[in-house]
């Protein structure tokens, strides 16, 4: 730290910083420095004029004892002031930079930030005796005893006057300076998550020997008045070093503060079993007042902090700036519709600079589409810096989610602890009830009775030749156990109500649970019984349930499509099958067509049905790649598992980049036959003539499936598999469902527009 030129400055700056490394021998002592800080801010602070002077001897004999908390502390910081105060006479620059040297030799056990808080101690007491000097409340008996008599010895020899508005002005400026330095130091080595830099420890022994030098001069003022006007100067110079001095600090201070926010705020979120979510509110918002309102929808009024205390369900809609489709709103608007959870929207900025014009207009625009959901108040003003920071290092990095990407949807439990980060997929695969469906219970503990019945009846049998009344006592017995079992049930399942009370069903483990009932690739997983625009639902269940054949097809090539469809129908016929048709294509022109004709079934009549459709096999195949991750899938059972094979050849299928002209899926009921390429499909229904025989012993959908395993075809259209770059494990090879060829990849940009995407295009 560079020196100031001080009024009669003669020594070498570098020797100055030698002889303060020298009085450091720091042996490891720790002293709680917050509170000797804080008896001594209010001494120091009656001087400034915000302190009661009915204080000031209690808390001067508070900083002289210490409440005996530590046994040699008290003596050094009465040595502190003794050294300070035989230093008064000091009357050359060489004699007041021996009295610093001399005070930081007698506190040379200690590290530099306790230095600082102890020298101020041991001014705080020179000090507070000067205030009782002068002040009726002294009537001696001062625990300091001959230092009080040299204080005043020296005022009387130097016959000090009143001091003048503009003097006590220059001491309470200096004051001020070195305690807002020394509360600096102090509260920027208290942070276990954040570590100073270099350029902060290097300037700590001259911090410390200023502060000293400043303390010393403070107390030449008060005590020798006829030096006054040079030690005037030198505080005012003084003042200004360590208003330069406290520049080094204050930047890192700030850094800490945010750091340590940070860590409250992450803290919260995945391990603190204590606080409430309006505590963790606080974290993430500017929140002044717990009822201040900072949430909204649209045509109702606005909530507070405290309005979601309790037992709402949350979700937080996050999103990179205001990227979210049409559909996807849509969507949540009907989730909430259907389901217990608040969506709380809350849009995060890939840059901190203000908003502009057109944001604004996109936030508007957004809003005016969320009829369900809920959005926080002026983003800009109410979303704090380390919530921002959080959402960009913790939760988008798990998805690897950039700016311009889909939305997540974090779901948090009744006191705001994430359960899952991001909810999207599960609730696109999933219909509301079915999640919120509770399988956790006490199971297979009431035939125990029986059991343990038949054990104590094989045991026993004879006895009662010898004992009469044994089928009374087992009788007994076994009501006995089964009472105590049937209340330890109970109580198990008073535990589980209190855990799922305080949860949420949006979980990670509810994701999990609900993937391990599903066991099988099924028609049901594709069209669920429950979910957004139920009509494809409804459609195709009845036909599951009366056991139908079922042919789910789709494509680009509208001739593909006729003679499929065509043929599908003179196989029906001549089998005597009521085979049902449902075209599930994203093309729009062809749906018209089959609508128009009446072809088949086309129950994705809009761009917002196929956008479902697709959108939840998309992320029905993320999901079951989590799980398969989480519960450490072999890879053998990883590359073999039905349900995952069955929405990767779909998705092939139906990729925006795929070139075949058509695909189709064949299904009994719910269970799935086959799944195939267009081209062979159509051959299979072109050479019917030659596996119609094994229809009567196979029925329809083996002899279907025999034949289409018996064709190999040499050529076939492309097929493309598209995984998004955001996902945490991408395979490096992929082997084409067709030919079991290796399929290439590549890297492709796709310009989404917005998210406006018309579906049917």
């Amino acid at each position: 730290m560079a020196l100031s030129p001080l009024s009669n400055q003669s020594i070498d700056e570098s020797i100055i910083r030698e002889q303060v490394l020298s009085t450091y021998n720091y042996d490891g002592r720790h002293i709680n420095t917050n509170f000797i800080l804080s008896d001594v801010e209010k001494i120091l602070h009656l001087g400034m004029g915000t302190t009661e002077e009915v204080m000031v001897a209690e808390k001067l004999n508070q900083v002289v004892e210490l409440n005996n908390i530590y046994e040699q502390l008290p003596y050094h910081i009465r040595q502190v002031s003794i050294e300070i105060v035989s230093g008064l006479n000091a009357k050359t620059a060489n004699q007041q930079h021996s009295t610093t040297i001399g005070v930081l030799r007698k506190l040379c056990w200690y590290s530099w930030e306790d230095k600082m808080v102890l020298m101020l101690a041991g001014f705080s007491i020179i000090y507070g005796e000067y205030i009782l000097l002068d002040s009726r409340l002294y009537k001696g008996g001062s625990k300091l005893g001959g230092l009080v008599k040299k204080l005043g010895s020296l005022r009387q020899n130097n016959l000090v006057e009143t001091p003048s508005s503009h003097t006590q002005k220059v001491v309470v400026d200096c004051l001020s300076s070195v305690l807002e330095l020394t509360k600096c130091v102090v509260e920027l080595k208290q942070c276990p998550y954040y570590s100073p830099p270099p350029s902060v420890i290097l300037a700590l022994p001259m911090t410390a020997y200023w502060i000293a030098t400043t303390i010393i001069n403070v107390s030449a003022v008060c005590a020798c008045g006829s030096h006054f006007n040079i030690h005037q100067n030198e505080l005012e110079e003084l003042t200004a070093l360590i208003a330069k001095i406290l520049t080094t600090f204050s930047p890192e201070l700030e850094k800490k503060k945010a750091e340590e926010s940070f860590q409250m705020l992450r803290h919260a979120w995945y391990h603190n079993s204590s606080s409430n979510r309006v505590e963790l509110f606080r974290l993430m918002f500017n929140v002044k007042d717990d009822d201040e309102k900072i949430f909204q929808r649209r045509n109702y009024f606005s909530t507070s902090a405290n309005y979601w205390r309790n037992d709402q369900t949350i979700l937080l809609l996050l999103t990179s700036g205001f990227d979210i489709s049409n559909e996807q709103i849509d969507f949540l608007n009907w989730f909430y519709g259907n389901s217990s959870p608040y969506i709380i929207w809350i849009p995060i900025m890939p840059y901190n600079a203000a908003w502009t014009t057109e944001d604004e207009h996109h936030f508007e625009k957004v809003k005016e589409r969320m009829y369900n959901s809920r959005w926080l108040n002026d983003p800009q003003k109410r979303l704090l810096p380390q919530f921002i920071r959080f959402v960009k290092e913790e939760l988008f990095p798990k998805f690897k989610m950039r700016w311009g990407e889909e939305a997540i949807l974090v779901s948090t439990d009744k006191k705001g602890r994430i359960d899952h980060p991001n909810v999207m997929h599960m609730i696109l695969t999933w219909a509301p009830g079915y999640i919120q469906k509770n399988t956790i219970e006490v199971q297979r503990l009431y035939n125990i009775t029986s059991l343990v019945a038949k054990e104590v009846k094989e045991g026993t049998s004879g006895v009662n030749r010898v004992v009469p009344e044994i089928d009374e006592m087992i009788s007994e017995l076994l009501g006995d156990i089964g009472g105590r079992i049937n209340d330890w049930a109970h109580l198990v399942k008073r535990k589980i109500e209190k855990v799922l009370d305080e949860s949420t069903p949006y979980h990670s483990d509810r994701e999990k649970d609900l993937w391990q009932q599903e066991t099988s690739w099924s028609l049901h997983l594709l069209v669920p019984k429950y979910q957004f625009y139920q009509a494809i639902g409804e459609l195709i269940n009845d036909w599951i349930q009366e056991e139908k054949y079922i042919f789910l097809y789709g494509g680009n090539d509208m001739k593909w499509v006729q003679e499929f469809t065509s043929k599908v129908r003179k196989v029906g016929s001549k089998t005597q099958l009521n085979i049902e048709l449902v075209y599930v294509g994203r093309n729009k022109k062809i749906r018209g067509i089959i609508d128009e004709k009446r072809m088949s079934h086309s129950p994705l009549r809009n761009s917002a049905s196929v956008w479902w459709f697709w959108t939840r096999l998309r992320s029905m195949f993320l999901s079951r790649i989590h799980y398969l991750d989480v519960t450490s899938c072999p890879l053998e059972e990883y590359n073999n598992d039905e349900i995952l094979q069955g929405l990767k050849k779909l998705l092939a299928y139906e990729s925006t980049n795929t070139t075949i002209e058509g695909w189709a899926l064949l299904s009994k009921g719910a269970k799935v036959i086959v799944c195939g390429h267009g081209t062979k499909m159509l051959q299979i229904m072109n050479e019917y003539q030659i596996w119609k025989e094994n229809i009567a012993p196979k029925g329809f959908g083996q002899a279907f499936k025999d034949h289409h395993e018996m064709i190999s075809m040499n050529r076939h259209s492309c097929c493309t598999l598209e995984y998004p770059i955001n996902l945490d494990k991408i395979p490096e090879n992929e082997t084409c469902h067709e030919c079991s060829r290796s399929m290439h990849k590549f890297l492709t940009f796709t310009c989404c527009h917005g998210h406006d995407v018309d579906y049917d295009k």
